[in-house]
């Protein structure tokens, strides 16, 4: 391949970055130009996401290297970045009513959140690893914007200022552990770190060190107990519509991106011990994630907690990491993306208070004076139990299959148990929903047709594809 042809296809395999990029710089200029169309970017830059999901399925448009092996796009990251794509465009749309009702700018807003989308695009796309730090810092920058976004109340400015101090701590973490593999390895692209540890390359002390570290930084990203500290203050301050967007598409990208480190740590011969690492985190996140939501009564900080419970559910099939992880982690990451992000959506429909609690209680009655959202958060709410048929349940059951296949049956029956407590919890939010009397009438709701959408979107996909899997399994069986 020549020099020219090699640019040209180093080029186009950028194209969905450089599309989502492109539009939030003009976003952001006409925005300037012409304020009288405000309205306009949210379900324009939801469009344009769309467009870009639609489009990276067609075969043969970009080569699966590029520059110089540090970009990839295989079937798994094109279904990992489908996965973020969606929570971008569901966020978009969800977007519309909160900012209009609280009088803030949808220009800026629209443009971090595209850009914040390139970077986990990039972060899922990473082979090398200073290219997967530049990624995360690209959308970590735009993600501590976003959630200190509401900039008149303090519980924002508090919920930006704990995910950025605590995040640039992290930050470090995963850049020592960078320079620690390299140093011992000699490479910093992840293929030629695992060819040089399958070799009996490197001191092992400093080796386990860097991929601790490393491993460390994304457990933050994906709120895996003990690193999970700053997400039910963040969830609880950031606008809710964004956090549909937070709590789900930087936990699918730094998923992969552990899947990679573990897949690389497993060739070297201190890789041994890991397993148990892994279900140590995944145990901790289940039962500390589930018992601390049990007991809120705010519904953002539930959601947060539970959260962490479903990273720990996540985690099972990476305790034997291997080619037959990846259905139940995609299928598991897919649903978790739906139902949380409709959660939320609903959420930012339904609370007129941004800067007040969020009381589970103010929904009393509200499933009847809302039928259609109170539906949908019925599903959401079913499908984070894990009760059939949605698809928050094949998800579960694929997850618990992995590992009583392989042997780890004590861990599954862990993740059961824990489920069960979290049955009690998410149902509690349909009870009040259906069976208590009305405690207040609601005001200031701005329910528009964009935030319908998205959460008409997240339930109808949560029940569709829990009933008719077939299609997701096919494209699952085609991704692996």
């Amino acid at each position: 391949m020549s020099l020219d042809a090699t640019m040209q296809a180093d080029l186009t395999s950028l194209l969905p970055e450089l599309v989502i990029g492109g539009f939030a710089v003009l976003v952001l200029l006409f925005d300037a130009l012409a304020p009288g169309l405000k309205r306009l970017w949210l379900p324009l830059s939801a469009a344009v996401v769309a467009g870009v999901g639609f489009w990276l399925p067609r075969p043969g448009w970009a080569h699966p290297s590029s520059f110089g092996g540090f970009l990839e796009w295989s079937p798994v990251t094109l279904a990992l970045a489908e996965i973020v794509l969606l929570s971008a465009a569901l966020a978009l749309l969800a977007s519309q009513a909160y900012l209009r009702r609280e009088r803030l700018g949808t220009g800026e807003y629209a443009a971090l959140l595209l850009w914040c989308t390139v970077g986990m695009l990039f972060l899922v796309r990473a082979a090398e690893l200073l290219t997967l730090f530049l990624a995360l810092e690209l959308l970590s920058f735009c993600l501590y914007a976003l959630a200190a976004y509401h900039r008149r109340l303090a519980m924002a400015t508090e919920a930006g200022l704990k995910y950025f101090l605590m995040g640039a701590f992290v930050s470090s973490f995963v850049l020592l552990g960078i320079a620690l593999l390299y140093g011992e390895t000699g490479t910093t692209k992840l293929q030629q770190v695992a060819d040089a540890l399958s070799s009996g390359g490197g001191v092992g002390v400093v080796v386990v060190l860097g991929f601790l570290l490393i491993v460390c930084g994304f457990a933050f990203k994906m709120s895996l107990v003990p690193f999970h500290a700053w997400s039910p203050d963040t969830y609880q301050g950031a606008p809710s519509p964004f956090v549909a967007f937070l709590s789900v598409a930087p936990k699918a990208a730094s998923a992969l991106v552990l899947v990679r480190v573990l897949t690389a740590i497993g060739t070297a011969q201190v890789g041994h011990d890991w397993p148990q690492l892994i279900a140590l985190l995944s145990v901790l996140s289940m039962l500390g994630g589930n018992l601390l939501a049990l007991v809120q009564k705010d519904i953002k900080r539930m959601l947060a907690y539970s959260g962490i419970a479903h990273m720990g559910y996540l985690l099972i099939p990476l305790v034997t990491v291997g080619t037959d992880s990846l259905p139940p982690l995609l299928v598991y990451l897919l649903a978790y993306a739906l139902m949380n992000a409709g959660a939320f959506a609903i959420v930012a429909l339904l609370y007129a208070r941004p800067g007040e609690q969020h009381l589970i209680s103010e929904l009393s009655g509200w499933g009847y004076r809302f039928p259609f959202l109170g539906v949908c958060l019925t599903v959401s709410m079913l499908s984070l139990a894990g009760i059939p048929p949605t698809l928050g349940f094949l998800g579960k059951y694929l997850v618990f299959f992995h590992a009583i296949q392989h042997g780890h049956l004590a861990l599954a029956l862990v993740g059961i148990a824990a489920s069960i407590v979290g049955v009690v919890y998410y149902l509690r939010v349909v009870y009040v929903l259906y069976m208590k009397p009305e405690v207040a009438a609601p005001s200031g709701l701005l329910l528009d047709v964009w935030g319908r959408l998205a959460v008409l979107a997240a339930a109808a996909g949560t029940l569709v594809l829990g009933i008719w899997p077939s299609a997701l399994l096919d494209w699952l069986e085609r991704a692996v």
